[in-house]
């Protein structure tokens, strides 16, 4: 589960995920649609963070997503907040955590 929040003032995109982020979830979320919807409303300068805050679990799945939405949102515009200790950890054994800026 997952909700998307655009805030022009700040120059941020935020999408709170929640629960595990296993591969049925993922495919939701890396549907075209939702993909468009982050990065079409993205203006120049916009920041996109991928909240963590309420996950306790990510498939690898996920992780390319991640990886997939860095590219697209281009140098030190994309970053990882409030990560679990548990999914902290499986980000720095997969060696993105300074990739994904992990928060």
């Amino acid at each position: 589960m997952y909700t998307i929040d655009f805030n022009p003032g700040e120059q941020l995109i935020s999408v709170a995920f929640k629960g595990r982020m296993d591969t049925l979830i993922v495919e939701e979320f890396g549907k075209p649609l939702e993909a468009e919807t982050v990065i079409q409303n993205r203006k120049p300068g916009d920041k996109i963070v991928f909240d963590l805050g309420e996950v306790d679990y990510i498939a690898s799945s996920f992780i390319r997503i991640c990886i997939t939405y860095a590219k697209l949102a281009g140098p030190g515009s994309f970053s990882i907040a409030n990560c679990q200790p548990f999914v902290k950890k499986t980000f720095k054994i997969s060696g993105l955590d300074e990739v994904l800026n992990i928060k």
